[in-house]
């Protein structure tokens, strides 16, 4: 169907009966934008309107579909015509909707599975919590523990600034395991209360530093452990002080 005929007819045949848009679209229970949507051939009416918008401007719907009155003899012939346009104009809006749906599927799709992976895998930095990071030094060999939760990915990097050793801790832990770890500091809390055995947690004991000698001193870092080895000695100087000094093997 030719939405611009159809429009100009609807002005057209609106006008032979002294009716404004605004008028027009009262009886008909719509806006007057809707009405001038029409006539510009913007939009067509919705099938539920045919029979009382040709019944306000004294038309038939075969007239409307073809967009000008049909004379007798050509009645039959337009009738089929309308309809097979009407079919293939309703083929066409269903095949564009089922596109669009479509796409709106695929993009959710994406937008789950994106979220599935950063819920399961995206790591978070954790931040300092002198309750649970713990370290010490006996006969120069170093623990470092985790009390409470075992689901933090925990590494390090080591530094050497005229001769002294620095070593920076830094934990991570991805959104699905933070829960979980909610859960264990939780119950580690209860078991400390009842003076019963932390259940959860890692213990990391490095091998006997050779040099006995050299300065050794533990921090933890908020920040990635990537940033840190990117630093220059006098940017890392600046950042022990942003940094939280856990033991050292000082006497």
């Amino acid at each position: 169907m030719n939405q611009e005929k159809i429009g100009k007819f609807i002005a057209k045949c609106r006008k032979n009966k002294n009716m404004t848009q605004q008028e027009l679209a009262e009886k008909l229970g719509v806006s007057d934008r809707t009405v001038g949507n029409w006539e510009n051939g913007r939009n067509m009416p919705d099938l539920s309107l045919f029979k009382p918008l040709c019944d306000e401007l004294d038309i038939s719907i075969n007239d409307l579909m073809s967009g000008e009155k049909i004379k007798k003899e050509q009645y039959q012939e337009k009738l089929e015509e309308n309809i097979v346009n009407l079919t293939v104009d309703n083929k066409k809006r269903f095949n564009k909707r089922l596109k669009l749906f479509s796409f709106l599927l695929v993009f959710l799709l994406i937008i789950f599975i994106i979220a599935v992976y950063i819920y399961n895998f995206y790591e978070i930095d954790v931040r300092y919590d002198g309750r649970v990071m713990k370290c010490s030094f006996n006969d120069n060999v170093l623990t470092y523990k985790i009390i409470g939760s075992s689901v933090m990915k925990t590494d390090y990097v080591e530094r050497t600034i005229n001769g002294e050793k620095y070593m920076f801790f830094h934990s991570t832990i991805n959104i699905y395991n933070k829960r979980h770890s909610n859960w264990e500091y939780g119950e580690s809390l209860a078991k400390v209360i009842n003076n019963e055995q932390i259940p959860f947690g890692f213990e990391w004991t490095f091998d006997e530093e050779k040099d006995k000698s050299q300065k050794i001193y533990v921090y933890y870092t908020n920040k990635s452990l990537e940033k840190i080895n990117k630093m220059t000695n006098k940017e890392l100087k600046k950042e022990l002080k942003k940094s939280f000094k856990m033991c050292s093997n000082e006497v």
